[in-house]
């Protein structure tokens, strides 16, 4: 995976002075999924610094939950990154080593932060600093698209909200063609559905009228919906 730093998270400010000079850089991540399991008790990335100047990496794991229908990250001690922080040279590549602390009691998910060293702008301009955020699976597995319960209803501003709960022990990449063969709507391309963790649930609202492509389908899943909501109300 190539990242251009220009479309990455930007560090607070970044985007402020649109009209001042920024300097980017290029880095080469290799794989973007980390799994530690039984075969692998340590998992490793490499980065390549294809930029012309050298940069400053720091490299830490934060705890990964999905609560509330949101995603929610929390500081942890359980994963041990090695290097933390380090130089790489231009055109040179840097492993990083990835493990647990301690045996994993159960199946946990954790975000790999890589994430560049800010520096002073040049000439009293901006520096866009680089920050991908990859997913590390401990003894967690990928599920099946079948464990998903897809739903959706309309919300109070006219726009409508769609709804993903995961029923199974394994992760699922969600696919906006999941959403259109279980519910009959196609996703709009400016919403970013990621990955759902067992036993979690995902919200998206979604401004506006929905692009029904199987009417029957969706009339199905609303009509359900409804009567699930007009008998919550009555209890």
């Amino acid at each position: 995976m190539r990242v251009l730093s220009p479309f990455a998270f930007a560090w607070a400010g970044a985007f402020a002075a649109a009209a001042a000079p920024a300097s980017a850089g290029t880095l080469e991540v290799n794989p973007v999924l980390l799994e530690i399991n039984s075969a692998h008790r340590t998992a490793t990335v490499n980065l390549r610094n294809d930029d012309a100047v050298p940069v400053t990496i720091r490299a830490y794991a934060l705890e990964w939950r999905q609560s509330g229908g949101e995603e929610d990250y929390a500081d942890t001690s359980a994963v041990i990154v090695s290097p933390p922080i380090f130089t790489i040279a231009p055109g040179a590549t840097q492993l990083v080593r990835v493990g647990l602390r301690t045996p994993a009691s159960s199946p946990q998910a954790y975000r790999l932060v890589v994430e560049e060293v800010p520096e002073a702008g040049p000439a009293g301009g901006i520096r866009v600093a680089l920050r991908i955020n990859l997913p590390l699976y401990a003894w967690l597995s990928a599920g099946q698209a079948s464990a998903l319960r897809w739903s959706a209803r309309r919300d109070g501003d006219g726009g409508w909200t769609l709804e993903a709960a995961n029923e199974g022990a394994g992760y699922v990449r969600l696919d906006p063609s999941l959403a259109e063969a279980a519910i009959g709507v196609r996703v709009p391309e400016q919403v970013t559905l990621g990955t759902l963790l067992p036993g979690a649930t995902r919200r998206w609202h979604i401004a506006g009228s929905l692009d029904v492509r199987n009417a029957a389908r969706f009339r199905e899943i609303s009509t359900a919906q409804a009567h699930a909501e007009v008998q919550a109300s009555r209890n």
